[in-house]
């Protein structure tokens, strides 16, 4: 996708501006296009998450980073990869009927994550980290999987629920035994970038897991299931163009337990899935994360779920028109907000 191809596609948003869209998936559009380097000139632009390698990791640079670290800090450390090696092997398939899922953190140590500006892209509009591979094996972008969130401005407390969360890739390719790479991500949620200069206004929030499940036991984040079952999931057509496409997510939610459900208190998390064992955990799937009270003037459904009451809702994303939602399966899955968030 060129610069010219981004313009377009950003006069059909407009030109469809009656139709309301997630900005999930219109992220997951822009952020389609891949190439092998950042290089913008007769080149293409690579709109997902971007790799350069720091070189830190290897001969005297690591030995060196290794005197300064206090022995309190290489236990820590050395509990951490040890716990990491032990949930990496200790596998646990995915059930779609299941009540709980563990989720082990990815041997990488995030660090620095800042706004700022990937080639291309306005100034101060991405979210930028560092990611260094802890581990003694490459982490591939297969491996892991990523949810990036924001909160209000100057709120670093993700205890008190995020404004916006999607699900992220991790680096293209691989990072290589204890090497730092820096990953950058371009997020188009409505509320995120101020609207005359694009800058991000809010404070993002990143985290990897491992993209397989692990023993509850062994997990660091538990995902439970809420006591809403999910019915009657149908995609429907919105609006087809020469380079878009909107499609409309309808599901019913139904309380099965005794107690009112605040849908505040829990994400949708959705995929389309090309075979029958492929799950939001695959960088194969397309998968979104979203709030589930009403966004747009027309969605209209209740804040509360009385017990045993079912209502509608539906959820709105755009892509490209090669996507292939309708030849995918779509699942949707509704998940508590964890401890701490996602």
């Amino acid at each position: 996708m060129t610069n010219r191809d981004d313009k377009d596609l950003q006069n059909i948003m407009q030109q469809l501006s009656e139709v309301p869209f997630r900005d999930e998936l219109k992220s997951r559009v822009l952020n389609a296009a891949k190439a092998e380097d950042l290089a913008l000139a007769g080149g293409r632009r690579k709109r997902v998450p971007r790799t350069w390698y720091a070189g830190i990791a290897s001969g005297l640079v690591a030995a060196a980073a290794v005197i300064g670290v206090g022995i309190g800090l290489e236990r820590h450390d050395a509990e951490q990869a040890a716990h990491q090696a032990s949930a990496t092997s200790a596998s646990v398939s995915f059930q779609l009927d299941a009540k709980q899922y563990g989720m082990a953190q990815a041997p990488l140590q995030i660090s620095n994550v800042r706004v700022g500006t990937l080639p291309g892209d306005p100034k101060d509009s991405d979210v930028l980290a560092d990611l260094t591979n802890t581990s003694d094996k490459p982490v591939h972008e297969s491996d892991i999987f990523g949810v990036l969130s924001f909160t209000p401005a100057g709120d670093n407390n993700l205890q008190t629920g995020e404004n916006w969360l999607t699900f992220v890739n991790g680096p293209s390719g691989s990072i290589a035994p204890h090497q730092t790479a820096q990953w950058g991500f371009h997020p188009d949620g409505s509320t995120l970038h101020a609207p005359l200069t694009q800058a991000i206004v809010e404070t993002p929030h990143l985290r990897f897991y491992l993209a397989h499940l692990v023993p509850t036991d062994m997990a660091d984040k538990v995902w439970t299931k809420s006591p809403l079952d999910v019915s009657q999931v149908q995609v429907e057509p919105r609006v087809v163009d020469g380079r878009a496409q909107s499609v409309q997510i309808d599901a019913r939610l139904t309380n099965r337990s005794k107690s009112p459900f605040p849908l505040s208190s829990a994400r949708a998390v959705i995929w389309f899935a090309s075979s029958p064992e492929q799950s939001f955990l695959s960088d194969g799937s397309i998968r979104f994360m979203y709030h589930l009270t009403p966004e747009y003037k027309d969605q209209v459904w209740p804040s509360v779920v009385q017990p045993g009451q079912s209502i509608a809702v539906n959820f709105r994303v755009i892509s490209d028109n090669q996507s292939d939602f309708f030849n995918r399966m779509a699942h949707v899955m509704i998940i508590n907000t964890p401890q701490g968030g996602f």
